[in-house]
């Protein structure tokens, strides 16, 4: 197995063509099972959807038979830079909350987008299963698959900078969803799941940074206001909370930073140009 690495270009292509083939699958789920409740045919249409997001790269990189563990950054992590990795976690979720707040008061949602909502909302335990397979496994799995391993590792690569290609990757991240009230709350999250994920060359913490966060906001989708009182003020984050979570933040950079020393990265790697360039064997 090779370890091979794409031009950018190729990589926005097989990218796209996994979002195209992923939303066709999910709308031709929904409709294929359109006589049961309709939330549920969506739930299910977005879980299948999903998985099939990865599907060009896997086919493109079974072509060139190109390492996969490589190419997605499935590298193993410590369990000190895993347990240093919680309270960032918790701390970055309180903070881009709290962005997401401010983004909303500036901007108000529509109210189509209470069927979003409606969705993502626990009814019952079948529902329970796809959101939380969907919402906080299955979905942060996939996309730092694809943006984290893959995209990510291809424009550190190319750029040679791990700074632009950590920027690039986290707006990518934040168009791809296509919802502009949390592009902000995205992309910043987006840059801290791109630090973690080049400095451990692996995307598991950024997994772990992204179910965190996804997961916080479906178990607040289900709070009432009234159970909130600790946590809100005035619309916005809590100031005391907000400085929790200041603290939980730098405090959990800098427990994460002493814990992870930067890994390094695998040398055996080339240019696909190089299986197209290079000179033929001459036999003897």
């Amino acid at each position: 197995m090779f370890n091979i690495i794409p031009q950018i270009k190729t990589a926005i292509f097989l990218m796209v063509t996994g979002l195209l083939l992923a939303s066709v699958t999910a709308v031709f789920i929904m409709m294929a099972i359109s006589g049961i409740n309709e939330i549920t045919a969506a739930q299910i249409g977005l879980l299948v959807g999903e998985l099939f997001l990865p599907v060009p790269i896997f086919i493109w990189a079974r072509n060139f038979k190109i390492d996969t563990r490589h190419l997605f950054r499935l590298n193993r992590v410590s369990v000190s830079s895993v347990i240093a990795s919680i309270p960032l976690a918790v701390g970055l979720t309180i903070i881009t909350d709290e962005f997401d707040r401010i983004a909303q008061s500036l901007v108000s949602v529509p109210a189509e987008f209470s069927k979003f909502q409606e969705i993502m909302t626990i009814t019952d335990p079948l529902s329970a299963f796809f959101i939380i397979a969907v919402v906080i496994i299955v979905a942060p799995f996939i996309e730092e698959l694809i943006f984290r391993g893959f995209f990510q590792r291809i424009l550190e690569y190319r750029f040679n900078d791990v700074t632009k290609a950590v920027l690039y990757s986290a707006l990518s991240f934040a168009i791809i969803h296509f919802n502009p009230w949390w592009v902000v709350q995205i992309y910043i999250i987006g840059i801290f799941m791109g630090y973690v994920a080049w400095r451990t060359d692996s995307i598991w913490i950024s997994f772990i940074l992204h179910a965190i966060n996804n997961g916080t906001a479906v178990v607040f989708t289900h709070l009432s206001k009234n159970s909130l009182g600790w946590y809100e003020w005035r619309g916005h984050v809590s100031p005391i909370i907000l400085i929790l979570g200041a603290l939980l933040l730098v405090g959990g950079i800098h427990w994460f930073v002493r814990s992870t020393p930067i890994a390094e990265k695998w040398d055996g790697v080339a240019p696909i140009e190089e299986l197209f360039n290079s000179p033929p064997e001459v036999g003897g």
